[in-house]
C-alpha cells in the first residue's frame, strides 16, 4: 500500500539515494556515461535533492521511500520512481496528488520541463494529459528541453 507524504529531514538520504539510482539508471540515455557519471559523482544530483527538500513529497510503499517529486507553486521542478517499480502506476498516483496540492494553492494551469532524450519521462506525462508546449535547446549545455503544461 502506498502513502504520499510531505518530505522530512530526515528522509533526504533516501531520497538522495532513489535519485542517484533513478538516474544511474534512467538518464544515460540522453544525458551519456560521462554527464550521469559527472552529476552522481560530483554530488550534484544530492545538493540538488537538498536544495529542493522543503518543497518534495515522498511516495513511500511498505515503509520505503519508493519516489519523489519537488514542485514549486505550479511548477513540477523533478519527480523520480524508483526504476524497479516504474510502470505500475506509482508515477501517475504521485503526479496526481502533486496536481492536487497546486490546485489547492490556486493553481489552474501546471508547468514543467525535461530532456528531449528522456522519452519515457515525456509519454508518461502525455498519457496523464499533459501537453508539449516549445522545446529549446539550452545554449549553456547543448541538450534540447521540452517544456509540458496541463490545465486544472
Amino acid at each position: 500500500m502506498e502513502n504520499i507524504r510531505k518530505a522530512q529531514a530526515s528522509d533526504l538520504a533516501s531520497i538522495q539515494e532513489l535519485a542517484r539510482d533513478t538516474i544511474n539508471a534512467c538518464y544515460r540515455s540522453f544525458l551519456g556515461d560521462e554527464g550521469v557519471d559527472w552529476f552522481i559523482n560530483s554530488g550534484e544530483s544530492d545538493k540538488e535533492v537538498e536544495k529542493q527538500l522543503s518543497n518534495c513529497v515522498v511516495l513511500e510503499s511498505n515503509n520505503q521511500i519508493q519516489g519523489y517529486c519537488a514542485f514549486e507553486n505550479d511548477f513540477v521542478h523533478i519527480l523520480m520512481v524508483s526504476p524497479n517499480i516504474q510502470r505500475s502506476g506509482f508515477g501517475a498516483a504521485l503526479l496526481k496528488h502533486v496536481e492536487n496540492e497546486m490546485s489547492t494553492l490556486g493553481h489552474q494551469h501546471y508547468r514543467l520541463e525535461t530532456f528531449k532524450g528522456n522519452e519515457q519521462a515525456i509519454q508518461f506525462y502525455l498519457k496523464n494529459g499533459w501537453s508539449i508546449d516549445r522545446e529549446e535547446t539550452d545554449e549553456e549545455f547543448g541538450f534540447v528541453r521540452v517544456y509540458l503544461s496541463k490545465n486544472a
